[in-house]
């Protein structure tokens, strides 16, 4: 191994390390290999004095002598989660838990409102398309002039549509009259409690 493939898995293992600290540490190994150069000693020589690059970083690990970026070096990992996984549930408790009901409350009114609005608007929409199709299915309607217009259709036929779309948009318009009981009652009671 040369002193540039030795410098290489230096900065290798220390590339956690903070920038100041894997420079400092790479100039103190040049200088290392630069007395060791006076002293006419090869690359392999020194290289065997100094040791493995993976035995120094982590021996440097194990002093605390250099620290890394995102600060998991010092203290227990698993503890610092933990306390902020305490302090996160404790905030919760102290300044959300007490306004759920309160946002609760407001949400159920916003669902109560908007499903009785668009009850009474599919309602309408039921009343509309029965008295169209019922209009269209007791005529001899042609959709277009070179088809023949569509068969007709018995009395009893068109009475049973009419009714099961009556029975749609009545539906629909007890549901939403209900949806607006719901809201009422909420609202009142959020007034007298």
């Amino acid at each position: 191994m040369t002193k540039e493939q030795y410098l290489d898995l230096l900065r290798y293992y220390f590339r956690h390390a903070k920038a100041e600290d894997m420079q400092e540490i790479i100039s103190d190994y040049e200088e290392h290999f630069r007395s060791g150069y006076e002293q006419n000693l090869t690359d392999e020589a020194i290289i065997q004095a100094l040791g493995e690059p993976k035995q120094i970083y982590e021996a440097y690990l194990s002093e605390g002598i250099i620290t890394e970026k995102k600060g998991l070096l010092k203290g227990d990992l698993k503890e610092d989660i933990k306390d902020m996984l305490d302090k996160a549930q404790e905030e919760f408790h102290t300044t959300m838990k007490p306004q759920l009901p309160h946002y609760w409350q407001e949400a159920s009114k916003a669902v109560f409102i908007t499903s009785g609005t668009l009850s009474y608007a599919l309602a309408a929409l039921c009343w509309f398309i029965t008295l169209i199709l019922t209009y269209l299915l007791s005529i001899q309607w042609q959709p277009l002039a070179d088809v023949a217009p569509l068969p007709a259709v018995s009395l009893v036929t068109i009475g049973a549509f009419f009714l099961t779309g009556v029975g749609a948009g009545l539906t629909c318009l007890f549901i939403g009259q209900e949806c607006f009981k719901q809201y009422k009652a909420k609202k009142v009671k959020e007034v007298l409690g």
